[in-house]
């Protein structure tokens, strides 16, 4: 019998997702309609257990482009976990989250990287990245405000010294932090967002506001040795009225990374598919940093063409159950990719060479 491609796999799937399926009971949205359903609550052994098994799995199975299918199992698990209804008030996955984001902290403090450039994945669409000559961040924060899910400001203050400047794509508390941006500004790193972030307050007259344009390149100087990275901050969206800057961001090295906010533009003429389309023909970019539920992820993977993907957004914790995206539905949106990609868990990193 005549193998199925991938390919054709890929596009039933897509087709099938994209018809509403029957309410079911067991569901709290359409949008999960292909992920195991959520539970209310949970026992405190099982989540113990879980989470200590997930993380032993994760430490001993590294993010690599070729997966080891004991790590999808791991981050299933943590999805399970995650999607408690009461998960990000319970001490157990608290302490998980903060001891995961504090060893990802000690491990940039004691990491050099001699060639190509190593990227940690924090918390929601937050990252680090580090090359030989210079570290910067992407939508740093310190986790969701339900009372003692955070990280300290201390680890916080660590992270902010280790990095050389930080990029914030738009206005949710999800992904900017006034805290984080002053520990930056105050140590003369500079942060970079987009126009009418916090206006009026003390600290944007502190921080730089690029112009938004597919065309325009911006040099962005960074302490000690005549070092800057160039950035474009394109023109992007959250739905129709929230801007939100995709971050181009190229190394002394060469090196680029783009990161998307909560880009999803909708569709249409005039929509961001048109700039987004020519960025991959523009630029040779790297590494394509998108959060995962995106409006149509391939075509932005296609638009950007990109060597890897690694997907942000996923579990954040101050979402209603049924918005907190799961690692599952990334495998699912990804199904049959050209491009390789990663799906990490907090604290997890992957260091990249062309």
């Amino acid at each position: 019998m005549r193998a199925i491609s991938v390919a054709v796999i890929a596009a039933a799937l897509a087709a099938w997702a994209q018809t509403p399926p029957p309410q079911k009971p067991y569901l709290s949205s359409d949008r999960r309609a292909l992920t195991a359903p959520e539970l209310r609550d949970a026992p405190e052994e099982w989540i113990d257990r879980s989470l200590q098994w997930a993380g032993d799995i994760l430490s001993g199975y590294q993010p690599a482009i070729v997966e080891h299918p004991v790590r999808r199992a791991a981050l299933i698990r943590l999805d399970d976990i995650l999607h408690i209804e009461s998960a990000p008030a319970k001490p157990l996955v608290q302490k998980f989250y903060r001891a995961r984001i504090e060893r990802a902290v000690a491990e940039i403090e004691s990491t050099r990287v001699p060639g190509g450039m190593r990227i940690w994945k924090l918390y929601n669409h937050g990252w680090f990245v580090r090359t030989q000559s210079v570290s910067f961040a992407f939508d740093i924060v310190p986790g969701t405000r339900t009372p003692g899910f955070a990280v300290d400001p201390q680890v916080m203050e660590r992270l902010a010294d280790q990095a050389d400047a930080m990029f914030i794509s738009h206005m949710h508390g999800d992904h900017g932090s006034q805290v984080v941006t002053k520990m930056f500004l105050d140590r003369n790193k500079p942060v970079v967002g987009p126009e009418g972030l916090w206006k009026g307050q003390d600290i944007a007259g502190r921080m730089t506001f690029p112009k938004r344009s597919g065309s325009t390149l911006h040099s962005l100087k960074v302490q000690g040795g005549g070092r800057e990275l160039k950035y474009i901050a394109y023109p992007g969206h959250q739905g129709r009225s929230v801007i939100s800057n995709v971050h181009l961001v190229t190394t002394p090295e060469g090196l680029t990374v783009v990161q998307t906010g909560d880009q999803s533009g909708d569709e249409g003429p005039g929509s961001d598919f048109d700039w987004i389309a020519h960025v991959g023909r523009d630029h040779r970019v790297d590494i394509l940093l998108p959060n995962c539920w995106t409006t149509d992820i391939n075509r932005v993977a296609r638009g950007v063409n990109p060597e890897l993907i690694l997907t942000g957004h996923e579990n954040e914790m101050g979402h209603t159950v049924d918005h907190r995206e799961d690692y599952t539905q990334t495998y699912n949106h990804l199904f049959g990719s050209r491009y390789p990609f990663i799906v990490m868990a907090w604290g997890e990193s992957f260091h990249y060479n062309r």
